[in-house]
């Protein structure tokens, strides 16, 4: 080999190492990050006064994501869904980030199922459009339902 050869052989070497490193880059960069939060408050305006959970949906991810299902998680696997709160949901662009606030009446009803089958409410989770659930923790503030 000619001392030329070596050096094409030397750049389409490292070209290609800087490729496969950008391309991973992109790929771990542009995944999912969706953050949920399960936290107690108490009610303003209509609301005054009454005991509420309130689920943070927050997108961290690169992407548009579309939230599909908000839902509770108990102690056996089993999905507890808030019918209610279904229509509140929607596309969450990057950065952007959603509350739900359930008053404690509907909470009662779901933790009144979950007691039926001798179980907890666990946490809390959304899917998306793919079919990806992402789960969050209840706060021990927020576990007054549970008790």
């Amino acid at each position: 080999m000619t001392t030329s050869d070596w050096i094409v052989l030397g750049v389409g070497i490292y070209a290609g190492a800087t490729a496969t490193v950008a391309l991973v880059w992109n790929i771990l960069r542009e995944r999912h990050n969706v953050i949920v939060k399960v936290r107690y408050a108490m009610g303003v305006g209509a609301f005054s006064g009454s005991e509420m959970v309130v689920v943070e949906i927050i997108n961290n991810g690169n992407r548009p994501i579309n939230i599909q299902e908000l839902g509770f998680w108990t102690s056996d696997g089993n999905k507890l869904i808030n019918h209610r709160r279904q229509q509140d949901l929607g596309w969450l662009k990057d950065g952007d980030g959603t509350s739900s606030y359930i008053p404690r009446q509907e909470i009662e009803e779901m933790v009144q199922q979950a007691k039926e089958h001798g179980v907890r409410i666990t946490s809390a989770y959304v899917r998306d459009s793919t079919s990806r659930y992402y789960k969050g923790k209840i706060s021990k503030r927020a576990d007054w339902f549970n008790k």
